[in-house]
């Protein structure tokens, strides 16, 4: 397994395609092989050495069948240094960055780095417990409407987990139609256990949902002052929006606050990101195109 994130070290362990592909058969067949015709655990060599061949049915599998890897209009070892570069950075990197860096073009770039947001989406399963206060806000530039119009600009749901100590946990964000108490009902049992206390500010929409949900308080926010964290992560999602990608569109919100999210509930493991993203992207089925265009009608 790969772990850190040092450039030089990477180039030592991944300098040709090989390298990259005998990464991947480790984690696809290095505990056992199982066709994915007959379900046969015996196999020999392919027609190639990242190939297996299954004895009973003689089905011939590449190492990227059947994962998000098949299909990639690239050589592998470029793939592994696009998710090298995204996992080791902090804030990640935008695409125009990431091509000129590969040497592949903007569109390509951005095609491969979707497919990656779209392994990073959590578990539904995996929410948000203890303490946890909610909020919402706007996402988008200047606009001359006023109040808290969606004209113009995205909703944003946002949770974030209060540690015993004052500390930050795990956040949760998810792109909403609107500030209405329903919508924001499904957001919160989509991100946050049913047995955690929640803490929200005095909306009138929250305050609806108190009346149906015992484990809602209201807290005046005091211009911000009474949730001071929460309104902190809202800063500083939008600030990464703004400063490492600049502007993102309406129709991949969703994506790149998938991708935030993951950075943020990881950041104590840095050094294991680049293998836990290549296993995701190993353990699921092949993201072409209109795959991901599909994500993005389902989102909305």
């Amino acid at each position: 397994m790969f772990k850190g994130v040092n450039a030089i070290e990477f180039g030592k362990q991944f300098k040709t395609n090989e390298d990259c592909y005998k990464y991947l058969l480790q984690i696809k067949w290095g505990k056992r092989y199982q066709c994915s015709k007959c379900g046969c655990e015996q196999s020999y060599k392919g027609r190639t050495y990242y190939y297996r061949r299954c004895r009973s049915c003689g089905y011939d599998e590449s190492v990227t069948a059947n994962t998000v890897f098949h299909g990639i209009k690239m050589p592998i070892l470029k793939a592994f240094y696009m998710v090298f570069r995204l996992t080791a950075k902090k804030k990640g990197m935008s695409t125009i960055e990431l091509g000129n860096e590969v040497g592949v073009q903007q569109k390509t770039a951005w095609l491969f780095k979707r497919k990656l947001q779209a392994v990073m989406k959590k578990d539904k399963e995996d929410k948000l417990k203890g303490d946890v206060e909610v909020d919402e806000t706007l996402i988008g530039g200047y606009s001359t409407d006023k109040g808290r119009s969606t004209k113009t600009k995205d909703a944003m749901f946002v949770a974030v987990e209060i540690l015993a100590d004052g500390r930050t946990g795990n956040i949760a964000l998810q792109p909403i139609e609107s500030f209405k108490s329903e919508e924001l009902k499904y957001a919160i049992k989509d991100n946050v256990s049913s047995e955690a206390q929640i803490k929200t500010d005095a909306y009138h929409s929250y305050k609806k949902l108190a009346k149906q949900m015992k484990n809602i308080s209201i807290e005046y926010s005091k211009k911000g002052t009474a949730m001071e964290e929460l309104h902190k992560q809202i800063m500083q999602f939008k600030n990464w929006l703004r400063g490492t990608h600049h502007q993102c569109s309406s129709e991949y919100l969703f994506a790149y606050s998938d991708e935030y999210e993951y950075r943020f509930n990881k950041r104590n493991m840095r050094k294991w990101l680049f293998n836990d993203v290549v296993e995701r992207l190993m353990n699921q089925i092949p993201h072409p195109y209109n795959y991901l265009k599909s994500l993005c009608v389902y989102s909305t």
